[in-house]
């Protein structure tokens, strides 16, 4: 709800709703995990997802938001897995918490573990060379 003469904000709780949209997203894609049972399941907790952000739920809308990342990776849709990533990072007044934990919860699986852990872009040219060094 609305915040009003220096009130903090109401928060609802939907934490048993949370619990239960997850289990059901993920059975949808252990029963064939194919990329039109992945926009269901994350189509399921898109509308979850915003109910927990309006509704001031940090603790549900973090898991809703790594739940939806996990999707994309169990299935191995990495074109999906950016997408939502990007979407939910920059979803109107979307939480900080929420934003932290998504770049938590990607960061393990952009980072090469067989190497030293950092890969550097390639740069073109000779003064981007001299500034990289």
């Amino acid at each position: 709800g609305a915040a009003t003469g220096g009130e903090l904000e109401e928060r609802i709780d939907l934490s048993e709703e949370t619990t239960a949209k997850i289990a059901q997203a993920q059975q949808l894609i252990a029963s064939s995990a194919t990329s039109s049972s992945l926009q269901d399941a994350l189509a399921l907790l898109a509308a979850l997802e915003k109910r927990c952000r309006v509704g001031n739920d940090t603790p549900s809308l973090v898991k809703v938001c790594e739940a939806s990342l996990d999707l994309c990776h169990t299935v191995g849709d990495d074109e999906a897995l950016l997408a939502t990533l990007k979407t939910l990072s920059t979803r109107r007044s979307q939480k900080s918490k929420a934003i932290a934990s998504l770049v938590s919860k990607c960061l393990p699986w952009v980072i090469d573990a067989d190497g030293d852990g950092f890969t550097p872009l390639p740069i073109e040219g000779e003064t981007a060379a001299k500034a990289r060094d």
